[in-house]
C-alpha cells in the first residue's frame, strides 16, 4: 500500500513538472495552455510561455474550426451537440487568456461566439429532445430510459428548453421499476398485533436507485414490477434455561520483594555492596461460580422475490434468524487479583427476569428487519433491470 502511495505521488509530482512545451509538442494543447497561462500570471514578461501560449491556442483553434467545418459539412443531426461543445470549449480556452495581465492579453484577438453557441445550444438540445420523443414513443421501460437520458442532455445543454422538464419526469416514472415488500405469516402460530407494522419499518427507502423505488405500503397508483415477500414458516421459543458451572482461575502476581540468593545461599549483592532484592511472584487462585440464563426465538422463512411481468418466483434466500437472551452472573471464592478481565466483569451480577414471548418476538423482528434488507440490498442489480 505504501509503495503504490509513493508511486502515486511520483507520478502526479512528474505530471506537475511536465513544461508547457512538452505538452505543445505531444499536442496536448489546452494543457499547454493552461499551464503557460499560469506561469504568465507570476510572470508576465515570460517569452518563452508567451510563444508557447501563442502556438497552442491558434492550433487548438484550427482544429477546432476544422473540426466544426467537417460536422457541419456532414450533416448529421446528432452532430450538433459536438458543435456546440466544441464552441463552448473554444470560448474557454479564449476566457482563460482574458484573465491573463493585459501584457499577455493584447497579444491576441477575441472572437464573439455568442451566435454560434446560442444557435448550437438550441440545436443540440432539439435533437436530444426529438430523440427523446421517439424513444418515449416506443412505450417500454428500456426506451423510456433512453428518453431520459436525451431529455436530460437537453435540459443539461439548455436548461428550460420547451417542457423538457415535465418529458423527463414522465420517462423517469415510465422508465422506473417498483417493488414492494411485504409480509405473510404461514407459521401457523398468530403473530403479535405490532409485528407487521414493526416489520415495514424497514426502511428500504436509501435501498432506492434512479430507476428502482421500494414500497413497504402498496401505493393503489403504481402497477408493480415485483413482489419481495417475507414468508414466515415456522416461529419457535425455547424453555427458559440456567446453568451453573464452577472453574478456576488463577494468576502470577507479586507478592512484596524478596532477596536474590547465589548458588551458596549468600545473598547476592550489586557493584556498591547493597543486597539485591528482586521482586516475589506467587501464583494466586480463585474458584468462581457461574450462571448463565438463556433464552432464544428461532423464526425460520424465506424472502422471496416474485417478478409480476413474468409471474415468476426468481430468487429466493433464507431469512431464518434466532434472537437469544443470555444473562451471565458469578460469586467467586480465593483471591479476586486471580480473576480475569472478562469474569471480573460478571462477578456481583444477579439474577434477571426472563424476557417473555412477546418481548423475543420484537427482538426476533429487529433482527428480522436488518436480515431483509441486507438481502434486498445485495439484489438490487437483480431488480433493476
Amino acid at each position: 500500500m505504501k509503495k503504490f502511495a509513493t508511486l502515486l505521488l511520483l507520478s502526479l509530482f512528474l505530471i506537475s513538472c511536465t513544461s508547457s512545451q512538452k505538452m505543445l509538442d505531444r499536442g496536448q494543447y489546452d494543457r499547454a495552455i493552461d499551464k503557460a497561462a499560469e506561469k504568465l500570471r507570476k510572470k508576465p514578461n515570460n517569452e518563452k510561455e508567451l510563444n508557447v501560449l501563442k502556438e497552442a491556442y491558434e492550433l487548438a483553434n484550427m482544429f477546432d474550426r476544422e473540426r466544426i467545418e467537417f460536422l457541419e459539412l456532414e450533416g448529421r443531426e446528432e452532430s450538433w451537440v459536438e458543435i456546440y461543445r466544441t464552441y463552448e470549449e473554444m470560448n474557454r480556452r479564449q476566457n482563460v487568456i482574458r484573465t491573463l495581465p493585459s501584457r499577455v492579453r493584447n497579444e491576441f484577438t477575441f472572437y464573439n461566439y455568442d451566435n454560434e453557441i446560442i444557435e448550437s445550444k438550441r440545436a443540440a438540445a432539439e435533437v436530444s429532445y426529438k430523440r427523446g420523443l421517439d424513444f418515449l414513443e416506443r412505450g417500454d421501460k428500456i426506451s423510456a430510459r433512453q428518453a431520459w437520458n436525451e431529455f436530460d442532455r437537453a435540459a443539461e445543454i439548455y436548461p428550460g428548453y420547451e417542457d423538457v422538464d415535465i418529458k423527463l419526469a414522465e420517462s423517469h416514472r415510465l422508465g422506473m421499476n417498483n417493488a414492494l415488500y411485504f409480509i405473510e405469516n404461514n407459521s401457523g402460530m398468530v403473530l403479535p398485533d405490532f409485528f407487521d407494522a414493526e416489520m415495514k419499518k424497514v426502511t428500504l427507502r436509501e435501498l432506492n436507485t434512479h430507476w428502482l423505488n421500494f414500497d413497504t405500503y402498496e401505493n393503489d397508483n403504481i402497477d408493480y414490477d415485483y413482489f419481495l415477500v417475507l414468508n414466515i414458516t415456522e416461529i419457535a421459543f425455547s424453555p427458559e434455561s440456567v446453568e451453573r458451572r464452577i472453574y478456576k482461575e488463577s494468576r502470577e502476581i507479586q507478592d512484596g520483594m524478596r532477596y536474590e540468593y547465589d548458588s551458596n545461599g549468600n545473598v547476592k549483592k550489586d557493584s556498591t555492596g547493597t543486597d539485591i532484592r528482586v521482586p516475589n511472584m506467587v501464583i494466586v487462585e480463585a474458584e468462581i461460580t457461574e450462571t448463565e440464563q438463556s433464552k432464544s426465538a428461532f423464526v425460520a422463512g424465506s424472502l422471496d422475490f416474485y417478478d409480476l411481468r413474468s409471474d415468476q418466483l426468481i430468487k429466493t434466500e433464507s431469512a431464518s434468524i434466532e434472537a437469544v437472551f443470555r444473562h451471565r452472573y458469578a460469586r467467586f471464592s480465593g483471591n479476586r487479583e486471580a480473576l480475569s478481565e472478562e469474569t471480573e466483569k460478571i462477578i456481583g451480577g444477579r439474577e434477571a427476569p426472563f424476557p417473555g414471548n412477546e418481548q423475543m418476538m420484537m427482538d426476533a423482528t429487529e433482527l428480522l428487519k436488518n436480515r431483509s434488507k441486507s438481502i434486498i440490498s445485495r439484489n438490487r442489480r437483480l431488480l433493476e433491470n
